[in-house]
């Protein structure tokens, strides 16, 4: 049985098209590889041949295993993409974790392409947290301050961008909020993510929650977390966050699609 494999952006690419799969979808970034049909012919020829040398295809079929996890993360009951940028490297980490049934599985992108991994349903908040690396809880004090718009982020934005949207309203919580908030984005910042959690709702519609955010600083971690009042109304609370804390907010979330 195949628990895990390694696929080259290529071999992503060619699947995709062979398969009728969105293996694209956010936080990933897939290429289009070749030019001309020639070159796609012989790219794809490639791409199968390496499958079957590593027996994740036989004569020209992907098998089961592959295929399976390759239909999840093109069609799945709930995923979260979790991505990160790290200001000292200069580099973004992309990844999504998702379920259907009693199925996961884990897809992370480097540089080398997409490593994918069964994993346990049982387990995705803390599957998705273990993603980061360890940093303590911060220590300045929880603020709360209204936003203009959802805070998601924006395709070909800077990874930090939505984190730094939050605004005071004029009939916003008092200046002891905004000041707290402002110490928080004040400190030196050397990583900054968030997941974002979709699924499918008890309707049956697609539904994105807004995202839980996380920031890393010389200080410690802060979370970023949404919440919309009746008048629609939506507001970011910057709270010191570790870990478990992190899995929590994302539980709440993930509990949403297993009331289905």
């Amino acid at each position: 049985m195949i628990n895990s494999f390694t696929l080259s952006a290529e071999a992503v690419d060619i699947l995709s098209e062979d398969l009728r799969l969105n293996l694209r979808q956010p936080p990933f970034e897939i290429p289009h590889f070749s030019a001309t049909l020639d070159e796609r012919g012989r790219l794809r020829k490639s791409v199968w041949a390496d499958l079957e040398q590593r027996r994740l295809a036989d004569r020209g079929r992907a098998e089961p295993e592959l295929e399976q996890a390759l239909n999840l993360l093109h069609r799945s009951e709930v995923s979260v993409a979790v991505t990160s940028y790290d200001g000292r490297s200069d580099t973004v980490f992309r990844a999504r974790v998702v379920a259907g049934g009693r199925t996961g599985v884990v897809a992370i992108q480097d540089e080398r392409g997409v490593r994918v991994e069964f994993a346990d349903v049982r387990g995705l908040a803390r599957i998705c947290v273990g993603l980061l690396p360890e940093v303590p809880a911060g220590k300045l004090d929880t603020g709360t301050v209204s936003v203009a718009g959802e805070p998601q982020p924006e395709p070909g934005a800077e990874p930090d961008s939505w984190l730094s949207a939050a605004q005071p309203s004029a009939s916003g919580r008092g200046g002891g909020d905004l000041r707290k908030v402002e110490r928080i984005m004040a400190l030196p910042v050397r990583s900054v993510g968030y997941f974002v959690v979709s699924g499918v709702d008890a309707s049956g519609r697609q539904v994105r929650l807004p995202a839980v955010g996380w920031r890393d600083t010389e200080e410690g971690r802060y979370s970023v977390t949404t919440r919309q009042n009746h008048d629609g109304q939506r507001w970011n609370t910057f709270s010191p966050a570790d870990k478990p804390r992190l899995a929590r907010y994302l539980d709440e979330q993930l509990a949403a699609f297993r009331q289905r």
